[in-house]
């Protein structure tokens, strides 16, 4: 299921939990940090849960996307799937929704950075519709460079003047 993420508690907590599977071993972000996520106004955050096995009531999250909108520019700030379940389709889902949801709030662009050496997430934002616009040299504390990849929504305006 793919749904909003919100201030409670409970989904903080397990972005946290998710966050540390995910980024092993100390994950990137606190259960606060989290918190603090969800109550920024320009923060959109997107959930994938499934259900917990031989629990019919309970889900788990295992996907969570990130977006922050500045006027009409929306950028994928952070995207993550849990390792059990990668490579089914996830996290196209979800990116899917954050790019819908950023539409329909009015965004005309959505960017977003990758790490030059994730293949799988590079491609999938081409097959998406992204395209490869810059590098960022040694953006990452290892020294990996960032890929920085646009979409642009055209406008009636923009289609009138030839611009995308």
């Amino acid at each position: 299921t793919i749904g909003g993420l919100g201030v409670v508690q409970a989904h903080a907590v397990a972005a946290q939990k998710l966050d540390l599977a995910c980024f092993p071993p100390h994950g990137l972000w606190s259960t606060a940090q989290f918190v603090e996520e969800f109550q920024n106004k320009r923060t959109t955050a997107i959930g994938a849960w499934r259900p917990v096995a031989g629990d019919g009531n309970a889900e788990e999250l295992v996907g969570m996307a990130f977006t922050s909108t500045v006027l009409d520019e929306t950028a994928l700030t952070s995207i993550a799937v849990h390792p059990s379940a990668r490579r089914r389709g996830v996290a196209e889902a979800m990116l899917r929704e954050c790019m819908a949801r950023a539409h329909e709030a009015g965004a005309v662009r959505f960017t977003l950075e990758v790490r030059n050496d994730n293949v799988a997430a590079r491609a999938m934002y081409a097959k998406l519709g992204l395209g490869c616009v810059g590098r960022r040299k040694r953006y990452y504390s290892d020294g990996e460079d960032a890929m920085i990849f646009d979409w642009a929504w055209k406008s009636e305006a923009n289609a009138r003047h030839g611009d995308s």
